[in-house]
């Protein structure tokens, strides 16, 4: 009797950049791994930006969303997908990602090898020089207020030899096979944080519930980011901020000025890159975002949604 492996559903959430996601998906089409069944995911693109992915995707399967539902609301769009079609495990995968052929092959041998592991990540490493470690484990710090670590990060590749399996505190959100039964078990993705720490929290719950949450380092993944020591976007800097306290606020009971403290370092480099011209925008948008957190605001919040500084500040 023929023993198939396990079906698994890639899902890649696009939100207006197509040509990150076109790449994506044709490296995705050299997998050696047969039973895969790729699924793009459209966020609220506009009609110019949702014409071009369609052209780029040909007949890989579409699902639109009229709105930008966010990082979970819009996988979760992707896991309804494949639970229905009775997916084992679901690869949740970035559009600005491109992955080897033996990728999602590693991660579902992994997965089958260990009943108990609920999520299996991948080692991300740096696209546009293809030698720097970008993730290589996570580890949350709960004597830091839940302050996530990585320890790897920065690192030239080749330092860091890719053996064996080892357990972590979380997966990146960016690589993360995800077992059937363990959504089944504690649901979806949390839709409450919009962007940004829905995949810490689900990683922490899955462990929570017993399940192991492992690394498969020879799983290697190139993320391509779109700016490098610049500063981030109004959204990330809203988002991040904003969900790191309430990350903090949900599964500890650390006092909020330990998490400033964390945050204090990056809030202060990427300060002393903005132009002075829109140094009061980002000031005021960081003094929301902490008030936000503090008082357990959460969900989208439209108006930081914005590409540029520019046109956050209504320059």
């Amino acid at each position: 009797m023929t023993s198939f492996p396990p079906r698994i559903y890639t899902i890649v959430l696009n939100y207006m950049r197509s040509d990150d996601t076109v790449r994506c998906i044709a490296s995705l089409r050299r997998s050696t791994y047969r039973n895969q069944f790729l699924v793009v995911v459209d966020n609220g693109s506009d009609p110019a930006a949702r014409a071009e992915l369609k052209a780029g995707i040909g007949t890989t399967p579409l699902l639109q969303s009229e709105e930008n539902l966010g990082f979970a609301g819009g996988n979760n769009l992707g896991l309804r997908h494949a639970l229905e079609r009775n997916a084992d495990y679901v690869w949740i995968l970035n559009p600005d990602t491109v992955v080897e052929p033996d990728s999602l092959g590693r991660l579902a041998r992994t997965m089958s090898r260990f009943p108990e592991a609920g999520i299996v990540g991948s080692r991300l490493v740096r696209g546009d020089d293809g030698s720097t470690l970008l993730f290589n484990g996570g580890r949350i710090d709960w004597n830091q207020g839940g302050k996530p670590v990585l320890p790897d990060m920065g690192k030239p590749e080749e330092e860091v030899k890719a053996t064996n399996v080892m357990p972590i505190d979380y997966a990146t959100g960016a690589s993360m096979l995800v077992r059937r039964q363990l959504l089944d078990e504690i649901g979806l993705l949390p839709e409450r944080y919009f962007l940004y720490f829905e995949e810490t929290d689900f990683n922490v719950r899955a462990r929570r519930a017993g399940w192991k949450v492992l690394l498969e380092p020879r799983s290697r993944v190139l993320h391509f980011r779109r700016s490098w020591g610049s500063v981030p976007a109004p959204y990330y800097v809203y988002y991040f901020v904003r969900n790191r306290i309430l990350f903090g606020r949900t599964f500890t009971s650390s006092p909020i000025e330990v998490m400033l403290e964390d945050l204090d370092r990056s809030l202060s480099a990427w300060r002393r890159k903005i132009a002075p011209e829109l140094l009061g925008a980002y000031e005021a948008l960081v003094a929301a975002a902490i008030a936000d957190g503090t008082e357990g605001r959460d969900g989208v919040r439209p108006e930081c949604n914005a590409l540029t500084w520019k046109e956050y500040a209504g320059a």
